[in-house]
């Protein structure tokens, strides 16, 4: 028999029973039980203006996407599982939401979808719309199957996230240490879905109580300005808002703002103080998993890197040397053999000379690419975050200029 068939021969008050007594939570962010997350779709249902549905898909704050496999490894087993919590609650419809950048996707199982009642639809999952309904993450379904099928084991799925390469997903037992996945890293901070930590988290283990979220771990090397990724995880989340919720919408604003202005040399005192009460007002006033988690990333490099934010904003310099605000480039007179090979390849013609003199950045034009550093061969090219010195101000021959004393 079936995983269907077997809580179709149940009915409801026993479908919601067996996975109160399995101990089930929803995956992703919202860490409730599913029992009772079931139980309040019905006991609310007559409050209720819209169609009672099951929504199923990612969470919304899941940007990376690299939970997606699980569906497409088993789609049977995932509408299985919403067809499961379709008895509990009694729906009317069934919706799955599959990331607008897989659309080819979507279409692909569409049909296969439907034949199970289900509509296929592209985008973040729309929470008003469905208000009052049952919405699941891909990885509870596959649990809620495998539960009637009397084959479930307390698990979850996770993915390591290196040099910006996410690995495959990988099941993982509750009780295993987050160093065991990452293995030996040279590091200076780990995030856990949309959390970040510094090193301690290597010795966190994963439980049920973790909130996983989008199950990919990063590791952010060394070498890394955590205020510049900020500032890139605070821009990609922009990109994904909807920007129906005020507090999702402006915070992201206010948020992506200030650090991209903490990185560019601009940030003043009072913004971390400000994106403090910013990030945690949005944890609890936004309708989604994307607003409730934006500020996560942000809020966790206040906490553990807060000298970067001094540096930053007070001291105008970036450790790592990564934000190009906090660095100067120029052409060491005495190095420098006029060869053009740097002018040739810089992408904003900032480099002024000619053959056998000496070449000049323009600092203005210059955006700090670096490909001029790497062209010259005679290590000419200097990148610094000191003083910068006396350099020509007109076009001289190699080997004719002097300082001044």
């Amino acid at each position: 028999m079936s995983a269907l068939e077997n809580a179709k021969t149940m009915g409801k008050a026993e479908v919601i029973a067996r996975i109160a007594e399995s101990g089930l939570l929803e995956f992703g962010v919202d860490r409730t039980p599913v029992a009772e997350k079931w139980n309040l779709v019905n006991e609310e249902r007559e409050f209720q203006t819209n169609p009672i549905r099951v929504v199923a898909g990612l969470n919304n704050a899941d940007t990376n996407g690299a939970l997606l496999a699980l569906l497409k490894e088993n789609p049977e087993k995932v509408f299985a599982g919403m067809e499961i919590a379709s008895v509990a609650v009694e729906a009317e419809e069934m919706y799955l939401y599959i990331p607008e950048k897989e659309a080819a996707y979507a279409e692909e199982i569409a049909d296969q979808a439907a034949a199970r009642g289900i509509q296929v639809k592209t985008g973040i999952v729309n929470c008003r719309e469905s208000r009052g309904g049952a919405f699941h993450h891909i990885e509870t379904l596959i649990a809620i199957a495998d539960i009637f099928e009397g084959n479930y084991e307390p698990c979850t799925y996770m993915a390591v996230c290196k040099d910006g390469v996410t690995g495959p997903l990988v099941k993982v037992a509750y009780g295993t240490k987050i160093s065991e996945l990452t293995g030996e890293v040279d590091a200076r901070a780990i995030a856990v879905g949309t959390r970040l930590y510094d090193l301690s988290a290597l010795e966190m283990a994963v439980s049920e109580d973790t909130q996983i979220g989008n199950g990919v771990i990063t590791v952010y090397g060394s070498k890394c300005c955590m205020i510049h990724e900020a500032e890139a995880v605070l821009e990609t989340e922009r990109r994904q808002s909807c920007g129906k919720c005020t507090f999702c919408r402006e915070g992201l604003i206010q948020l992506h703002t200030m650090v991209k202005e903490i990185t560019q040399g601009q940030g003043k005192k009072e913004f971390t103080d400000m994106m403090t009460e910013i990030g945690e007002a949005m944890t609890f006033s936004t309708s989604c998993t994307l607003g409730e988690t934006a500020s996560d990333f942000a809020l966790g490099t206040l906490k553990y890197f807060a000298s970067e934010y001094e540096d930053h904003i007070r001291k105008k310099k970036c450790a790592n040397n990564v934000c190009s605000a906090f660095m100067s480039i120029y052409i060491d007179p005495n190095l420098c053999e006029g060869c053009e090979e740097c002018a040739d390849v810089c992408p904003k013609d900032a480099i002024e000379g000619k053959a056998g003199y000496i070449h000049m950045i323009d600092e203005f034009e210059c955006d700090k690419c670096g490909k001029c550093i790497a062209a010259c061969e005679n290590d000419a090219i200097i990148q610094t975050t000191g003083r910068v010195p006396k350099l020509p101000t007109r076009l001289t021959k190699v080997g004719k200029f002097k300082k001044r004393r």
